[in-house]
């Protein structure tokens, strides 16, 4: 499909009321509700409406996106606009990671090129007003305060906005809230969660950014992982994962705690040390939670999970972002097809395609954590080597 005209400017999202009743209702407007919106209105599906809770405060976790990406993008009818939008073109990655040499990783060599470092702000909002171009009524602020199944199917939903309390019957439910999956509460889904890592991030201005390439830089540490990716506009993400209990053992949400394991590092220090100004003074990191969990179920008759909604993984996996393409669209396909006359058998398959990514993902993920070996008694190695097996019997069932 032909891209989508970039806009001069971004649409406004609508501030008036939703409508007392809609077909098909997503809720969350992050990149999974929107390639939900998008291929559904590729599809010539209607009565369609995106709810979402408007502006998130604070810098989002989350900016890389692989060069795999690049058709998820074509197909949505976005690429035009994303290759104009100043986002910062990757060379590769660079890793320290179960050997004392770091080992490299080019984009020159990967069938679609090395990514983007995201605006990841600007890359949300490019998503939100693709989907009012192609025509779906996008809805914001209001955010979700309860959920629940009708008696006869459809849900209820209530949502608080600027116009006060508003009610809405969907005949079908896309949860696309993230990691919380809020409109799937009163269903009462189940979440399984493996694990959770602790990511305590700055991010930073770059006194020179042309000193640090725009590559990913990975390196093992006795704590976890530490991670560091330039961004658009002079500025650098800087993240150690860890778990909470680690955290706390070593003090690593304090300032002087973050400061001391970094000098540790023999990579990511020395990079810093070229491209940025010591400039965090006494403050604290950004802490968020990064769980590797999946739902019981992502779909039934008349509601589907998109996104992390559905299942969320490891951060060292770097899907977040290309998964939610990828999923948004085949879940506008099981809908449409769903909508068409093919019943439940669509949404089943969705469901199933995501059990099967999830698997392997925990299968993947375990052989990363394996092939660091060098720290055998550190808490956060021992509790994560080597669990796969036990975890994808656990997913299976």
């Amino acid at each position: 499909m032909a891209d989508l005209q970039r806009a001069p400017r971004a649409l406004s999202p609508l501030s008036g009321r939703a409508p007392a009743r809609v077909g098909i209702a997503i809720v969350g407007g992050g990149p999974a509700g929107c390639a939900v919106a998008l291929a559904l209105a590729q599809r010539s599906v209607r009565d369609v409406a995106l709810f979402d809770a408007g502006g998130r405060a604070g810098f989002r976790i989350g900016e890389s996106l692989p060069g795999a990406a690049l058709p998820l993008l074509r197909r949505l009818g976005v690429w035009g606009a994303f290759a104009q939008a100043g986002h910062l073109p990757g060379e590769g990655s660079t890793a320290l990671w179960g050997k004392d040499r770091p080992g490299h990783n080019d984009g020159l060599f990967l069938p679609f090129g090395g990514g983007w470092h995201l605006d990841r702000a600007a890359f949300d909002q490019q998503m939100r007003t693709a989907v009012q171009a192609a025509g779906v009524p996008l809805f914001s602020p209001l955010e979700l305060r309860a959920a629940a199944p009708l008696p006869g199917g459809g849900h209820a939903l209530r949502f608080d906005g600027i116009a006060g309390t508003q009610s809405v019957e969907a005949g079908f439910l896309v949860d696309a809230t993230g990691i919380g999956a809020a409109a799937l509460r009163g269903l009462k889904v189940a979440r399984n969660r493996l694990d959770a890592l602790a990511v305590h991030f700055h991010v930073v201005p770059l006194a020179t950014p042309g000193e640090v390439p725009p590559r990913t830089f990975l390196e093992a540490a006795p704590e976890g992982w530490w991670y560091a990716s330039p961004i658009p506009g002079g500025r650098l993400v800087l993240a150690l994962a860890t778990d909470l209990a680690t955290a706390r053992a070593e003090g690593l949400g304090t300032a002087e705690g973050l400061r001391a394991a970094l000098r540790r590092t023999r990579l990511i220090a020395p990079l810093l040390a070229r491209g940025t100004p010591e400039a965090e003074g006494d403050r604290a990191p950004d802490l968020c939670v990064a769980p590797m969990a999946i739902l019981s179920a992502v779909a039934g008759a008349d509601w589907l999970a998109a996104g992390d909604a559905a299942a969320s993984c490891d951060p060292l996996l770097s899907q977040g972002l290309i998964r939610a393409l990828d999923e948004g669209i085949a879940a506008a396909t099981a809908i449409a097809e769903a909508r068409a006359g093919a019943g439940d058998a669509p949404l089943m398959a969705y469901q199933a395609a995501v059990f099967r990514r999830f698997t392997a993902n925990v299968r993947l993920r375990a052989g990363f954590y394996a092939a660091e070996s060098r720290w055998p008694d550190a808490p956060f190695w021992r509790a994560r080597r080597p669990a796969w097996p036990r975890d994808a019997a656990a997913v299976r069932a």
